[in-house]
């Protein structure tokens, strides 16, 4: 079997520490003597493992797994100055569909840094836990001295949103069909970054009205199969689909804060033609209070009530956030452009690489950060929200003296 890294990143807390389980838990340490000699038979932890640990980058942490009838096995690793997280990446990569899949008997901790922890007790391993976590805070942000950009995302990996989060979505309502003449946004990677272009289009669509607390109002626009209209019974199914993408993305928007949700006034949902690559694109254009998505940017069958792919879930709800962003940008009303470039040039770092693609994004990505350090920071990693204080201040400093109304969002103790 070949090494395989976790794709999924599942915040969860110490409270894990121990908890035994048929297939393993987080942090449960790995006891099977027949499994460890298949490891030491092969020689991993020295020739694959070890050769992957570097102290600089944070703490190396590994999970093992061998087959039922050990003639097979799989390692999974992840290195983060957040324990937690590395912890949760290298188990979640385990047992996400690699374990069924190849029969393993469980997924359970092997090493941390340099150490093999196979086989020792859990006080051996809470001991050399708070070894490795007492790393030089100083030492750890002096990394992003010299970097342009702090994260790849604004997150950092961390789910932050959640399909069950509070919204203030109050009820729904379909109105009519509707063709509305729009633009579509086509897009290319250049260079590191993403750019748009836009051409005509017809957006034919079932609309619908949102209503939310504060006389908030939304229409939400449904694109359709028109292939499929041509019949009842296929017409009637792409109905029943588009109430259930309009609730989907009527109760994600309730879930935004107060001071964005209240400058949008529409949303459009771009189904996927079939032809070609599917961009995941989304984009507001500049002179309406409005904002467009590709639904494929939230997954496969992202509406339906079984989808619990809490990752894609969440990766939808930053794409909105990051675009009704843009809607309160150009609302001097809202935001002074003179006292947004001198905060802007007062930090020599910006959240994200994206951000670096022009002021405008510069300002979306800062204000995802800006949600996640003050509101979702429970959800981040504690080093992630200490490296944005820090290297965002001034920007950071600008959203808080706004006091704007963050509604349905609660102010997080974890700053």
């Amino acid at each position: 079997m070949k090494k395989l890294l976790g794709i999924f990143v599942v915040v969860l807390l110490w409270c894990n520490f121990g908890v035994a389980s048929e297939l393993g838990g987080i942090r449960e340490i790995g006891t099977d003597q027949k499994c460890l000699e298949l490891f030491e038979e092969k020689n991993i932890f020295e020739g694959k493992m070890l050769p992957l640990f570097d102290k600089n980058k944070g703490t190396f942490v590994t999970y093992i797994g061998c087959h039922k009838n050990y003639n097979d096995w799989g390692w999974w690793d992840s290195t983060n100055f957040d324990l937690d997280k590395a912890h949760t990446k290298a188990y979640h990569g385990c047992v996400s569909d690699q374990m069924p899949k190849y029969n393993l008997t469980g997924c359970h901790l092997f090493s941390i840094n340099d150490v093999i922890v196979w086989g020792k007790d859990l006080a051996f391993v809470a001991k050399l836990e708070k070894e490795v976590s007492n790393f030089d805070i100083n030492k750890y942000l002096k990394i992003f001295e010299f970097k342009k950009y702090l994260f790849p995302n604004p997150y950092n990996g961390s789910e932050v949103f959640k399909k069950d989060d509070p919204s203030t979505l109050k009820k729904i309502t379909f109105k009519k069909k509707r063709n509305i003449r729009t633009e579509i946004g086509v897009g290319k990677w250049r260079d590191g970054r993403w750019y748009l272009h836009y051409v005509p289009k017809n957006h034919k669509s079932f609309s619908f009205v949102a209503e939310y607390e504060d006389n908030i109002k939304l229409e939400i626009f449904i694109e359709y199969n028109q292939e499929l209209m041509k019949e009842k019974k296929f017409a009637d199914n792409e109905m029943i689909k588009a109430e259930k993408k309009a609730k989907y993305f009527a109760q994600m928007f309730g879930q935004m804060p107060h001071f964005l949700k209240k400058y949008t006034n529409k949303i459009f949902i771009h189904r996927y033609n079939g032809k070609g690559k599917d961009l995941k694109s989304a984009w507001a254009p500049w002179n309406k209070k409005e904002f467009h998505l590709t639904e494929t940017r939230c997954g496969d069958s992202y509406y339906l009530e079984l989808s619990s792919n809490s990752k894609n879930y969440n990766e939808c709800a930053g794409t909105v956030l990051h675009e009704i962003a843009h809607l309160v940008h150009r609302n001097t009303n809202v935001i002074s452009p003179s006292k947004w470039m001198k905060m802007k040039k007062a930090d020599k770092h910006f959240c994200t690489n994206y951000a670096m693609t022009n002021g405008k994004e510069d300002f979306a990505e800062s204000v995802m950060c800006w949600v996640g350090i003050r509101y979702k920071s429970d959800r981040m990693s504690k080093n992630d929200v200490m490296v944005i204080n820090k290297f965002m201040k001034n920007r950071i400093k600008f959203f808080d003296e706004l006091n704007l109304n963050a509604h349905p969002l609660k102010t997080s103790i974890n700053q």
